[in-house]
């Protein structure tokens, strides 16, 4: 018996040892950092711009926005990530991971929204992605849907371009080629619907029989 409560009370000990341990665990959370307000400042020279805090120290490897709501992630040197216009365009975007999330940077180091097409790495064709209009991170799962919508029609499959029609909503410029298109054994034009950054690039078929346009490709607005 008093081996029994000997063994009871070690093991009573032992638990409320483990006790503070426990709710240390359930309790301890990291917590993103939000973005402090900074202010950006160009350097005419290199191109290249950099955050400063309140205290005027140059801000590195985190995010800082604009008291005008412009969002920044600043690098080791404090260079705002950003893209370089004569690699890209006026219209494209460098893609950088942070935090294991990949987000968009464009020509001016702003965190980019919605649909963009840009690449990875330099070897990568450029690609459609969706960007969070809230984090400015890639939302994977519309990213996908959003791909198969702009994915590029074939004889053997084409591709309607109404869903990504949709999706890119009113465009501002319109164009249709004088000539018939190269894709679908040449019966159509060819034609360019022009968004705030990319393209829409469509064969509208012609002829007996024509149907809806269908989807040739997704690129970066020229």
């Amino acid at each position: 018996m008093k081996k029994t409560k000997r063994f009871l009370a070690v093991v009573l000990c032992m638990l409320l040892m483990l006790t503070p341990l426990a709710v240390v665990a359930e309790t301890v959370t990291v917590q993103a950092a939000e973005p402090q307000t900074v202010k950006v400042k160009l350097d005419k020279k290199t191109g290249k711009r950099y955050g400063y805090d309140e205290n005027n120290q140059k801000v590195t490897q985190q995010w800082g926005v604009t008291a005008k709501g412009f969002r920044y992630y600043f690098g080791k040197n404090g260079a705002a990530y950003q893209a370089d216009q004569d690699m890209v365009g006026k219209y494209g975007i460098l893609m950088k991971k942070i935090n294991g999330k990949y987000y968009g940077f464009d020509v001016s180091g702003h965190t980019v929204k919605g649909i963009r097409v840009g690449s990875v790495s330099m070897y990568e064709v450029p690609k459609l992605y969706y960007f969070n209009p809230k984090t400015g991170a890639v939302d994977k799962k519309k990213t996908s849907l959003y791909r198969k919508y702009a994915a590029t029609s074939t004889l053997a499959k084409q591709n309607n371009a109404s869903k990504i029609k949709k999706v890119l909503g009113k465009y501002k410029k319109c164009t249709i080629s004088k000539g018939n298109t190269c894709m679908l054994d040449g019966n159509g034009k060819d034609v360019t619907y022009t968004y705030d950054y990319v393209q829409l690039n469509v064969v509208r078929p012609t002829g007996k029989g024509s149907s809806a346009e269908v989807v040739a490709s997704i690129t970066v607005r020229r």
